[in-house]
């Protein structure tokens, strides 16, 4: 990420807010990269998943995190297939929609345009376009049940006229 963000011309410290979608190492050991950044946000009930499993190697680990000053958040608004959600500016034009199953606090990312068109960043919520289509779950889950259910909103989401590419979305 910093080699990325050179490239541009920008540092961390240029960024304004940095939402880390849920703490698995995939995710989170590279944070380091990105400490100087305005606000980091991840979800107090991501923090409080991933702090079941301390130190594990494979999926979570405190110190990717560990002196990192993180903004644990709560949620503040209720969209999403858990009806729990951040509304990040208090406009709904960015919301962190919970997307419980392969982590309790794992969130998509819903930016709306005024136009109400919509594109929808959902990280490990699916894997490509065939596990919404088809309704594959994933092999690392936490809570399978609740993780149906999040790949039907993503799926339903997906589908919808105002939505446009889905994608997945992850920063090494």
């Amino acid at each position: 990420m910093p080699e990325q963000l050179a490239a541009q011309d920008l540092s961390p410290a240029d960024l304004d807010v940095v939402v880390i979608s849920h703490l698995d190492c995939d995710h989170a050991n590279g944070l380091r990269g990105v400490r100087n950044a305005r606000r980091i946000m991840v979800s107090r009930d991501e923090m409080r998943c991933a702090t079941r499993f301390p130190n594990s190697l494979v999926r979570f680990n405190a110190s990717w995190w560990r002196g990192i000053d993180l903004d644990l958040y709560d949620w503040n608004d209720h969209e999403g297939p858990a009806g729990r959600s951040y509304d990040l500016f208090g406009d709904r034009s960015v919301q962190l929609i919970n997307i419980p199953g392969h982590t309790d606090g794992q969130v998509a990312m819903k930016i709306t345009a005024p136009s109400g068109r919509y594109v929808l960043l959902f990280a490990d919520g699916g894997y490509a376009t065939r596990s919404w289509r088809d309704m594959v779950t994933s092999g690392i889950v936490y809570d399978r049940h609740a993780q149906r259910s999040s790949l039907e909103w993503i799926r339903e989401q997906s589908l919808s006229p105002l939505g446009l590419a889905p994608m997945y979305w992850t920063v090494h």
